[in-house]
């Protein structure tokens, strides 16, 4: 049994980031709290002017589209309002990512600015002497001193994360499953480690990193061996990624500690940096979805998943309390990382049992020789859980892909953010229904149930047809 040093761990109780940065409550609208962020610089910060940015402005679903968000300040805010990130490949972001303006205190020379929010889980980040009111121009970003971000790496993460609780007398939509459990001694540990990885490039030759988050009752019980969910980071991320900005560890506490979950052991890998690059496995091949180079992609994640399996799940199966039975092992990921995700569904279907792919890009269309059975036995008998936010870039291979499991008669689950693009919260949402209605229930998933079946409701009369 291996329990890890904790190398880097951050689970802030609401209102208590320090000298800095604090939630309060109000008792008053649009939200009910509000952020007290304030940013002290060093004495290597000289600025002129100071922008609070790193999360979307809002909108509603009036104005919101794939294209275009009217961008509502906080101050705006309503009810029926969502962050909305709009992707520049699609649409103009300048109204949905402008800054908000911080004051200069002169007596402390802090820069202040105080916002409301609604619950849930807000990226941010200070952005001094910018030259317009869009911090994505912006030359700069410095994460909060007083709130600084989850990473194995100074440099990994350029936003800070604040929490909000919920408040029903302002607010419709409740977050409360995203933020820090309240009895601390339940809550799991996260940690950041090296492995031989031969070829690695980062953080040093042939050496790389993972993330790791072990339930609280790890090394508490003797013998006992713990299920294990790999997440995978999505493009230009990293293995904290999971745990900064989707605050992965306090979804995965509060569903164990409510009894919805099992404790699970998590991984978050990086596939970044192990000696090869995406760009080496470009093709002239047809695109698909506008720019995706699906057989560059394919090639690229199957060498991905060819690497894990010879140096990541080795060294996790030899230092950690495991289960060796493929029932207790799944994998997923976001974007880039659900293609890894179907890497490893179509060419590693025996180990997982258990897939979220969220945000994914195109995936084998209706026919293709990777869904017969001789290709990937048993890819009817494991667990898919599949989804993208309804202003997501991904929508559309969302759906194609929904498509061609029903065509193959591979069954699936599926879910929907209806207020989410692409971008964290989405995929939060994603996951916290894959860990609560899906991991480590019986696969296949979706299975149709037979009308001949009781009913339940009627006394024991058999359904009809």
């Amino acid at each position: 049994m291996h329990i890890p040093k904790v190398i880097s761990s951050l689970t802030l109780a609401v209102g208590a980031l320090g000298k800095g940065t604090a939630v309060r409550k109000t008792g008053k609208g649009p939200t009910g709290y509000v952020v007290d962020f304030v940013f002290t610089p060093n004495s290597t910060t000289h600025a002129s002017s100071v922008l609070l940015g790193g999360f979307p402005l809002f909108s509603d679903s009036l104005h919101g589209s794939l294209s275009k968000t009217d961008g509502y300040s906080p101050y705006e805010w309503k009810s029926d309002m969502f962050s909305m990130r709009l992707s520049p490949d699609y649409g103009n972001e300048a109204d949905n990512l402008a800054g908000l303006e911080m004051t200069h205190n002169e007596h402390t020379g802090d820069w202040e600015i105080t916002v409301p929010l609604p619950s849930g889980t807000w990226l941010y980040a200070y952005y001094p002497n910018c030259t317009t009111g869009n911090w994505r121009n912006c030359d700069v970003a410095i994460v909060d001193p007083s709130n600084l971000p989850i990473e194995a790496f100074a440099g990994d993460q350029l936003l800070s994360a604040i929490q909000l609780p919920f408040d029903r007398e302002f607010q419709v939509n409740d977050y409360d499953w995203q933020l820090p459990l309240e009895d601390i001694s339940k809550r799991g540990n996260v940690s950041f480690h090296r492995y031989s990885s031969p070829g690695s490039t980062y953080p040093y030759p042939n050496v790389h990193d993972v993330g790791v988050y072990l339930p609280y009752e790890y090394g508490k019980i003797p013998n006992k061996k713990y299920p294990v969910l790999y997440l995978s980071n999505g493009g230009q991320g990293s293995d904290s990624d999971w745990f900064q900005q989707a605050q992965i560890h306090n979804i995965v506490d509060r569903l164990i500690n409510a009894g919805k979950l099992e404790p699970t052991i998590l991984i978050t890998p990086n596939w970044y940096d192990l000696g090869f690059t995406l760009e080496e496995y470009q093709t002239n091949a047809t695109l698909q979805a506008e720019y995706l180079d699906v057989v560059g992609y394919s090639r690229f994640f199957n060498k991905v998943r060819e690497n894990f399996f010879s140096y990541l799940m080795p060294w996790v199966n030899e230092n950690y309390d495991v289960s060796n039975s493929s029932s207790n092992r799944a994998f997923g990921g976001l974007a880039l990382g659900g293609t890894l995700t179907l890497a490893m569904l179509f060419n590693a279907t025996d180990y997982f049992s258990s897939y979220c792919i969220m945000s994914p890009t195109p995936a084998p269309s209706a026919g293709d020789q990777q869904y017969n059975a001789t290709i990937s036995p048993g890819l009817r008998d494991v667990g898919i859980l599949t989804g993208a936010g309804f202003y997501d870039t991904t929508f559309n291979a969302a759906r194609d892909w929904e498509t061609a499991l029903a065509a193959e008669n591979v069954t699936y689950l599926s879910h929907y953010s209806m207020s989410g693009a692409h971008q964290w919260s989405t995929w939060q949402e994603i996951v916290y229904v894959y860990l609560k209605e899906a991991l480590w229930k019986p696969v296949p998933y979706g299975r149709k149930t037979s009308f001949n079946q009781v009913n339940p409701l009627s006394g024991g009369v058999p359904y009809r047809r």
